[in-house]
């Protein structure tokens, strides 16, 4: 099963921006213009954070980590994964906000092994809590040169973590698979890449490399 969401704005967000047209054009009706002017601000606001913008790879190398999604880079470390693997990997970790694109697309090829759903809390990311007790998505999976693990973490702003597909076997560079409104994003790779950017960097997925694996 191939996960990919063309739609210029998420189908989620479908349901928000449709409301609150309905309830903007109400109020041209009754003729409230404060009560217009907010609900058309709010409206706008919406459909910004549900946008999904088509992108182009920066380079189509396929050595190549793509950011999987928009934000900015908050932590590069060797760390001690302790669930899945049981081993020392690379952690590179973004923290994506509102006002940044927000939907999730594969930062290289795939072999998917488990896709394990936590449901939980939205508090702050920032605080350490968040990522035992927010809800969260945990891929873990093969890529050509080693174990990956993409675990998605929702934020404060957060409704919920929207996932396309329910079963799949593969994701290729580039396929957009997951939705969040805000959160963060844990990308757990081999210790054998070199890391291209650095902590507080923004990026943008598909478009921001975030480093290689490195050739034979």
């Amino acid at each position: 099963m191939l996960c990919r969401k063309t739609e210029i704005i998420a189908k989620e967000g479908w349901g928000y921006i449709g409301f609150l047209t309905f309830i903007f054009l109400i109020s041209l009706f009754l003729d409230i213009p404060f009560l217009s002017f907010l609900l058309f601000c709010a409206t706008v606001f919406v459909t910004f954070i549900f946008r999904n913008p088509e992108r182009i790879p920066y380079e189509l190398d396929e050595l190549s980590i793509f950011a999987p999604i928009d934000g900015k880079v908050t932590y590069i470390g060797k760390v001690n994964e302790k669930k899945y693997f049981k081993k020392e990997m690379l952690l590179i970790s973004i923290k994506s906000s509102l006002c940044d694109v927000t939907m999730l697309r594969n930062p290289l090829d795939l072999d998917i092994d488990k896709v394990n759903v936590i449901h939980g809390l939205n508090i702050d990311v920032k605080n350490e809590k968040a990522k035992l007790l927010n809800e969260r998505v945990e891929i873990v999976a093969n890529s050509y040169k080693g174990n990956v693990l993409l675990r998605v973490i929702l934020g404060k702003c957060g409704r919920k973590i929207y996932r396309f597909c329910e079963n799949f076997k593969k994701l290729r560079k580039g396929d957009r698979y997951l939705f969040l409104n805000e959160g963060l994003i844990e990308l757990y790779l081999p210790l054998e890449c070199r890391i291209k950017v650095a902590e507080g960097e923004k990026v943008k997925a598909l478009e921001s490399v975030l480093g290689y694996f490195l050739s034979e």
